[in-house]
């Protein structure tokens, strides 16, 4: 997928969150599993942790693109590339 459907795909999702209609069951049971996760700044936020199940990388610890919608029970993010389901914090 290049930058150009990236960012299509992108604001319908955040069109659709600020709507009150985040992620459906399907996008979510779709999204890779970020384990162990934490939040940095790279001039803005993105995450960091262990994901498991990414459809190019696989299993490996990753730090994702920009965060453009973050739950605010945080059990999904909505990076520049997809949805990830949020499983535990890192709180170390």
């Amino acid at each position: 997928m290049d930058l150009s459907e990236k960012i299509i795909r992108l604001a319908t999702d955040l069109n659709a969150i600020a709507q009150g209609k985040g992620p459906t069951a399907e996008d979510l049971a779709q999204a890779p599993l970020l384990l162990n996760w934490s939040s940095i700044s790279v001039p803005s936020i993105a995450l960091t942790g262990l994901v498991l199940e990414h459809p190019k990388l696989g299993t490996t610890r990753v730090t994702t693109s920009l965060v453009y919608a973050l739950c605010p029970d945080l059990t999904w993010a909505r990076t520049l590339s997809r949805y990830y389901s949020l499983g535990p914090r890192d709180t170390a």
